[in-house]
Parts: structure tokens; C-alpha cells; sequence
């Protein structure tokens, strides 16, 4: 292992500080270490960290330069409900070792947790997993989800993580505050601003506001699909929960929503298929040929473990905060691209996403007000 060198990159870290710091922490390390970027992560940057026995961590940190919003990107937040998750007995997440807030190691804030072993699953439709694995995949999925939200943040140690009241309302101010700065936001090349996420934005955003659902309260994780899960090497089923930068003590049906993606939120014509929709696996008339469950009985499971279905509570206005939640985090991931702030260089995947998105959302909002009951103007 010492005497494996790198090709440098504009995210390199000082390994040799790194290493010396880890020592404190983890204590059968054995120096020198090695940090690699991983894939193709978008906000906080992730690193393999290996060290000269081959024993492999997870470093997440918070990227460099200045941050557009204050709310993102707080690596502290991830450490504490990971080290909070991880003392509810059996519940799937890594083990985290340290959290360090000292900028002079790498630069930047960052938290250092267990590499776990397993699958992750960047394709929607499963493609990797045996048709006879998908099922059971998908209910340990949803389970684990139901699970989550049925612990007492509370009792875990995450007393005022987030707020338990007002969810959609607060977020949906917290969107347009991003979106506005967002806009701002100059290319460093050419001057210009990157302009509003869409036209109809603001439409969007009232329509929500306007159809709230009644509060609910748990911890969500935000980002909850398969290639933010580790699943078992060798069966289908949740070992460890990944990515909890967007996590919050929130409105459950947010995850609810998102989870089964796939099964409404399909791919526009003409474009790839988003790791948050589905092909055409997910078509009723195919989900038995592909190894698919159906949507209702996944939340089915999910109603059963947690004694609440989410379909009865705004599922489609939930669907709309949906699709304008993950077009303003697209917004984002441009801004960042054109200041040159983005983790990745594959930035420019996103561009398109965030009009798909708000197009989607808008359309849902035309086709939700068409329903509405017409008022008499007596």
C-alpha cells in the first residue's frame, strides 16, 4: 500500500494529515492512507480511505469554497443522526468514528464512518438483481423506510434535529429562498446569471402552500432509493443506509413518496431513465414478468409496520413537492457547476433534470386544479 501513488486532482486531500489525525480515532490503522474519490456524488464529496493493511473507511465531507446555501451541505448533521441510528439495536447504518471540524486537516468539515460491503443499485429497473430477488429487494426497501420512521427521534438523542410541525409549508419557503439565490448565482466565465429553475416556479410552489398535508412527524431521510442503500452481497435484502445529508426530522410521506418513485414518476420520452424512475419494468402489465411488486403493496407493508397509510394524506400534492424539491436541487447543482464549485464533472447530467422536473410538477398542478370542484359564484 505505500508505495501506491496517484494521479493528482482538484480533489485531492492531504493524505499525510488525514492520516495523522485518523490515528486518534481508529486505533488499528496502520499509516500511510490513501484517499480516492468515489463516483459521481454531487454535493458532499465521498472518499474511499485505505490504509497500508487494506483495511477500507468512508470520509464525507463538506466541499470546498463557498457555499450558495447556508442549510446545505452540514456534514455535522449526517454524523449525528448516523451515530444517533446507530445505537438502535440491528438498524442497517455504518458505524461512524469521528466527526472533525477543524479545517486545518483537509480544508473543509468532514466525518469518517464504516465501509460496508455489499450492492448498491444505480439502475431503476433492477437490471442487476435477479428477477426472483426483486420483490424481496423492494420490500426490504420499504420495511427498512417503515421502520425508520417509526423510531422516536426523541429517544435517540435527536431532540430539535428538525422541527415537528408545518413540514411542506416551511420547506416550500426554504425552496424558493434557495431557487431565489440560485438564480443569482454568475457563471465565472461569461458574468452571466443562471436565471429562475422555471417560469412557473412560483405557481408551483403556491399550489403546495394551498394543499398542505396534516402534520406528521418522524425522521426522514431524504433521499431515500436503492442507490442510496447497501443491499447484502449476496441477498436481497437493506444492510446499511447511506447518504444523510438531506435528512431532517420531517413529514414521512415526503420519503413515502419518493421511495416508489419508480412506480408514477416515469422517464420523460427521449431521455435516460433518473435513478428516482423507472422503465418500463414498471408498466402494471409487466411488473409480474419483471419481478416487480405493485406499488399499492409496498405501501401495503409500509402502512401495516407503521399503523399510517400515506395515501390517504395529499399523495398527489406530495408528488408535486416532489418533483419541485428535486428541480430546485438541480437548480442547485447548476449554480454550482457555472461557479466552479461542483464535486463532480459530471455536473452537466443534471441540466436537463431540472426543467423535467419542473415541467412535471406543473403539468400536475394543471391536471390537480382541473379536479378541483368549481366554486358558485352565488
Amino acid at each position: 500500500m505505500s508505495g501506491i501513488t496517484k494521479e493528482k486532482t482538484r480533489h485531492d486531500l492531504d493524505d499525510d494529515a488525514l492520516g495523522k489525525y485518523l490515528s486518534d480515532y481508529l486505533p488499528n490503522l496502520k499509516l500511510p492512507v490513501v484517499s480516492t474519490k468515489i463516483g459521481y456524488g454531487q454535493s458532499n464529496p465521498t472518499y474511499f480511505v485505505d490504509d497500508a493493511n487494506n483495511q477500507r473507511f468512508i470520509l464525507r465531507k463538506k466541499p470546498a469554497g463557498t457555499i450558495i446555501s447556508p442549510v446545505a451541505h452540514q456534514v455535522d448533521r449526517e454524523y449525528r443522526v448516523l451515530k444517533a441510528l446507530g445505537s438502535v439495536e440491528g438498524f442497517p447504518v455504518p458505524k461512524v468514528y469521528c466527526l472533525c471540524l477543524d479545517t486545518e486537516i483537509i480544508g473543509t468539515h468532514f466525518y469518517v464512518m464504516e465501509f460496508v460491503k455489499g450492492r448498491i443499485i444505480t439502475d431503476p429497473d433492477l437490471k442487476d438483481l435477479a428477477p426472483t430477488e426483486r420483490r424481496q429487494a423492494w420490500f426490504s426497501l420499504v420495511s427498512t423506510l417503515a421502520w425508520l420512521h417509526s423510531i422516536d427521534p426523541d429517544s435517540i438523542g435527536l431532540e430539535g434535529f428538525g422541527k415537528k410541525t408545518s413540514f411542506y409549508t416551511r420547506h416550500c419557503n426554504t425552496f424558493s429562498r434557495i431557487e431565489a439565490q440560485q438564480s443569482k448565482v454568475k457563471d465565472i466565465s461569461t458574468g452571466k446569471e443562471l436565471g429562475r429553475a422555471h417560469p412557473s416556479f412560483d405557481e408551483i410552489v403556491h399550489f403546495i402552500r394551498k394543499n398542505v398535508p396534516s402534520d406528521r412527524a418522524s425522521i426522514v431521510h431524504g433521499d431515500y432509493k436503492f442507490d442510496n442503500v447497501v443491499l447484502h452481497p449476496t441477498e436481497p435484502r437493506v444492510i446499511a443506509l447511506l447518504d444523510w445529508e438531506l435528512s431532517t426530522i420531517g413529514h414521512p410521506l415526503m420519503d413515502a413518496v419518493y421511495v416508489v418513485g419508480p412506480f408514477w414518476n416515469r422517464s420523460m420520452t427521449g431521455g435516460p431513465a433518473r435513478d428516482d424512475q423507472g422503465g418500463a419494468a414498471y408498466d402494471p402489465e409487466n411488473l409480474t414478468k419483471y419481478g416487480m411488486p405493485t406499488m399499492n403493496e409496498l405501501m401495503d407493508e409500509y402502512s401495516k409496520i407503521t399503523g399510517w397509510d400515506p395515501r390517504q394524506d395529499q399523495w398527489e400534492v406530495a408528488k408535486v413537492f416532489h418533483l419541485m424539491r428535486g428541480g430546485t436541487i438541480s437548480h442547485g447543482i447548476q449554480a454550482r457547476t457555472i461557479s466552479g464549485q461542483a464535486s463532480s464533472e459530471f455536473s452537466h447530467v443534471y441540466f436537463e433534470n431540472t426543467k423535467r422536473s419542473l415541467d412535471a410538477a406543473l403539468r400536475k398542478v394543471r391536471e390537480l386544479k382541473e379536479k378541483e370542484p368549481t366554486r358558485s359564484s352565488l
